[in-house]
């Protein structure tokens, strides 16, 4: 047993690719070489129970190992517990999948953009949950339940879907420890879409109602703040070339008038 989940085709056994699903060595299966050490006629020595099969207690204890080593991310009651996979399954998209493994859920994606980060998760929580608080012009709750599902493309479309005149009432009312991923959300914004006043008002008010608490961790929010300040400089510097050929322009035009 490997620690590497193996995707082969169905009909020809054909090995297609491997993925890692752990480096935790305490777990048996990481190893690709196994130490012939420890290995037995009957199997590997950390696997062999010693206690005596005749004895009830012995056999009670062999039972429950087996069926520990049945249920993803549990831990059997002696021994290393065996790292596997147990189940697979492909997002319709076939980008991204999901795998249940002894160490719990893992997801893997094609996209270099898809992070899923999930905080503070219950029943409540879900993409259907932002889309009914945005039709209820609930910004705010919508804002804060895609900042618990920590998906990126939710958290611009509820920045977006905020009216200019709410934008105050919704920054000061941001939790610190959602500054961060806003920070890095109005960044890329400010790099993709074309409403540059709107995103740039976001920057404005919620430096004003969160200022000082940037301030005493800065070194915790340094990252998003640099990518932040790139942003805005590489956003200033299109935009005044923009306006100098705007303005040279219409300099033309008015003087040409003029002398007709």
């Amino acid at each position: 047993m490997r620690s590497a989940y193996e995707l082969s085709c169905a009909v020809l056994q054909v090995l297609l690719r491997r993925f890692q699903i752990t480096l935790n060595l305490s777990m048996y299966g990481v190893l690709d070489f196994l130490n012939s050490k420890k290995m037995t006629d009957v199997g590997p020595m950390d696997l062999i129970d010693d206690e005596d099969s005749d004895v009830e207690e012995g056999i009670d204890k062999q039972t429950r190992t087996k069926l520990a080593y049945n249920l993803p991310g549990s831990m059997p009651n002696n021994g290393r517990p065996i790292i596997r996979t147990k189940c697979l399954k492909i997002a319709p998209t076939g980008r991204s999948w999901a795998a249940a493994t002894t160490e719990g859920v893992l997801i893997y994606s094609m996209d270099e953009s898809f992070v899923f980060d999930p905080t503070d998760l219950d029943m409540d929580v879900t993409p259907e949950a932002v889309e009914k608080a945005l039709s209820e012009d609930q910004h705010q709750r919508a804002l804060f339940l895609s900042f618990r599902l920590n998906e990126d493309s939710l958290i611009k479309h509820c920045i977006m879907s905020v009216k200019p005149t709410d934008i105050p009432a919704v920054a000061s009312s941001i939790p610190f420890r959602y500054l961060q991923r806003l920070m890095e959300a109005l960044s890329n914004l400010l790099e993709n879409s074309p409403y540059q006043e709107f995103i740039l008002r976001w920057c404005q008010e919620f430096c004003k109602a969160h200022g000082h608490s940037i301030q005493e961790n800065f070194r915790t929010l340094h990252p998003a703040l640099r990518s932040l300040n790139k942003a805005i400089t590489r956003s200033h510097q299109d935009l005044s070339e923009t306006c100098s050929s705007n303005l040279y322009s219409l300099k033309y035009l008015t003087s040409t008038i003029t002398k007709n």
